[in-house]
């Protein structure tokens, strides 16, 4: 009797744990508060001078001038009038663009903390230079687009999409995001969240890369950014 009880108990667990770890699922990162050094998501354009006291994984949006070109070939030293700052740019992020001193851009990315020194890794650029972009090569969209148009765009080219995550899936970082076109399989990592929370209901704005896999996942977006609109 004992042992029937106690497997009815464990069943019970179970399908209890499954229940909120299902329910958690795209809410189990989030906590949508603003702890004292936790990252934030900057859903704005702020300036240099605001990005600098930002905590580190923080995202911001920021426009300026990339002013010089500094030691390693992908870093240079962006400004705006509040002051410099300075990004790093890997060489795919370009994305055929090419800009000088006088061209204003945009740019999104990280903030990163090393050593009392604040700088930004760059995950989109736009602005005024000049596109050199090669049939098939990625480009970046920096308006929404729907779901059905990514499908069409090359591997790594940026994206922005408005829409629902409707539920998680396998791997853990994995989750099924839809628009009125469609559906698109996500990928959020852990610090991509920055303490956001959201659910079914939650509309909300999602900036990444687009990805092309293997057969069984075709496509999906490689989240670097999500706020709720």
């Amino acid at each position: 009797m004992k042992k029937r009880i106690f497997s009815v108990i464990c069943f019970l667990s179970l399908i209890f744990l499954t229940a909120i770890v299902h329910g958690q699922g795209f809410n189990r990162p989030g906590l949508d508060n603003n702890r004292p050094g936790r990252p934030v998501m900057a859903g704005d354009r702020i300036t240099v001078s605001e990005a600098k006291n930002l905590p580190k994984d923080s995202w911001v949006v920021i426009s300026g001038n990339i002013v010089n070109t500094l030691p390693g070939g992908k870093y240079y030293t962006f400004r705006d009038s509040s002051g410099e700052i300075t990004v790093e740019i890997e060489p795919k992020v370009w994305r055929g663009l090419s800009v000088e001193p006088s061209d204003r851009v945009v740019i999104g990315g990280e903030i990163e903390v090393s050593r009392g020194q604040v700088s930004i890794e760059v995950k989109t650029i736009s602005g005024s230079g000049r596109m050199n972009a090669r049939r098939g090569q990625a480009v970046t969209i920096t308006q929404p687009v729907s779901v059905n148009e990514v499908k069409n765009l090359p591997h790594d080219s940026w994206v922005i999409i408005t829409g629902n995550i409707v539920s998680s899936l396998p791997p853990p970082n994995d989750y099924m995001f839809r628009d009125s076109s469609g559906e698109i399989i996500i990928d959020i990592g852990p610090k991509e969240w920055r303490g956001l929370s959201v659910s079914e209901t939650d509309r909300v704005e999602i900036s990444g890369e687009v990805k092309i896999g293997k057969a069984q996942v075709p496509i999906k977006i490689k989240v670097h950014a999500i706020r709720k609109i």
